[in-house]
């Protein structure tokens, strides 16, 4: 793991607390983004052979 150089610090910008609550917010009043389930297609059901009638 290699070490981090003393030297460089992490630049804040002035407005980031304000973008980030901005951004939490948005993000509260969102609707949930779940995947919507596939619809299962029935098996067709077999039925028997239809007896003609006279036979």
């Amino acid at each position: 793991m290699p070490k981090s150089d003393p030297g460089k610090e992490i630049e804040f910008h002035p407005d980031a607390m304000q973008r980030f609550e901005r951004a939490v917010k948005v993000v509260a009043k969102s609707p949930p983004q779940h995947r919507v389930a596939k619809k299962k297609t029935a098996a067709a059901k077999k039925s028997a052979p239809k007896k003609k009638p006279g036979k």
